[in-house]
């Protein structure tokens, strides 16, 4: 998932109205959402560990996701999405 899906998704769940409410809660300032949301942004794996907690799922699957995202080869890029299903963070 892209760190902007991941934002919505915390948002959903917490009943957020704004990205300022979801900064609050992450305890980072709204320009650092604002850069979560754009199409090309990944969590960092601070952040990714806090939006785990907060949706209460695995931290370790939502770290995976996003190293998955980053990564620039197709076979690493496929290992770490596998793993983070494993994990059944995206169910």
């Amino acid at each position: 998932m892209k760190a902007y899906e991941w934002i919505d998704r915390l948002k959903v769940a917490k009943h957020l109205p704004s990205d300022y409410a979801a900064a609050k809660l992450l305890g980072v300032s709204q320009p650092t959402v604002i850069t979560m949301r754009t199409r090309k942004s990944t969590l960092s794996e601070e952040n990714a560990f806090k939006v785990a907690e907060l949706l209460g799922i695995n931290p370790a699957g939502v770290v995976l996701d996003q190293a998955a995202e980053r990564a620039k080869s197709p076979a690493v890029r496929s290992a770490l999405s596998a793993e983070a299903a494993r994990l059944c963070i995206l169910c």
